[in-house]
């Protein structure tokens, strides 16, 4: 996909080097973090999260404990962040570059 655009990107992987909840309240500020909970991941299953109604907070404790409740990747260009592999959102968002 970044051949695709044409974008050079730099790279965090989250499971060797994990964003603190410091780190995540920053990135989701004026966001709900709960939005960027991957309901899909093993961990979330795991953890019993599809009942669970968490604040702003739990989900920010949560990803910090456990990247993997991350929906990823994470792409953060120009202030927005697109997460997951949204094909049509990216080719928008760095179209727009």
């Amino acid at each position: 996909m970044r051949d695709e655009l044409k974008v050079e990107l730099d790279e965090r992987d989250f499971v060797k080097k994990p964003l603190t909840a410091g780190e995540l309240r920053q990135l989701f500020k004026g966001r709900d973090p709960r939005d960027f909970l991957n309901p899909k991941s093993a961990a979330f299953k795991a953890r019993g999260l599809a009942d669970k109604k968490l604040s702003r907070e739990e989900a920010l404790k949560l990803m910090a404990e456990d990247p993997n409740l991350i929906k990823r990747p994470l792409t953060i260009f120009r202030g927005e962040i697109v997460a997951g592999l949204d094909r049509e959102r990216l080719i928008r968002l760095f179209g727009k570059a």
